[in-house]
């Protein structure tokens, strides 16, 4: 059984670290508007251990023809535990909380291994793949918010 729950920034960077940027500084993973007063993140917890994360910001994207738009970042699950859930259950608390905030749409830049799983939540592939430096392929990908 696992829950998630709200929790703070310095709780999500040994998983950002461990999952998304291992070759990268613990400080690297300390990302800009971690602290607004706006964001929040979440954690999935099994047996009282944090083993998935996402953090979800208020963040435009010049991209989408969107207003009030919703970021998703450093969404991660440990490898032991995927496929069971935790990453859709955090997707959803993080979209149920844009959606407490009037949110038109949600936005993420997508690892490219990642792409079925945010397509199959109801995300859209938008433009063509770039690279992020030093991480690898990724894609945008958008949510409209009902």
């Amino acid at each position: 059984m696992f829950e998630i729950q709200e929790i703070q920034a310095k709780e999500t960077y040994k998983l950002r670290h461990e999952l998304l940027r291992p070759y990268q500084s613990i400080e690297c993973c300390k990302y800009p508007g971690d602290n607004d007063q706006n964001t929040r993140h979440f954690g999935a917890f099994e047996s009282g251990i944090i083993v998935g994360i996402v953090s979800i910001y208020l963040n435009l994207n010049q991209q989408l023809d969107c207003q009030n738009c919703w970021q998703l970042r450093a969404m991660a699950t440990a490898e032991s535990v995927r496929g069971k859930g935790y990453g859709k259950k955090l997707l959803k608390e993080a979209e149920l909380y844009a959606s407490t905030q009037k949110s038109h749409c949600i936005w993420a830049n997508a690892r490219k291994k990642a792409i079925g799983f945010y397509t199959g939540n109801g995300y859209a592939v938008i433009g063509n793949e770039f690279e992020v430096k030093d991480i690898g392929s990724h894609y945008l990908v958008f949510k409209k918010m009902n």
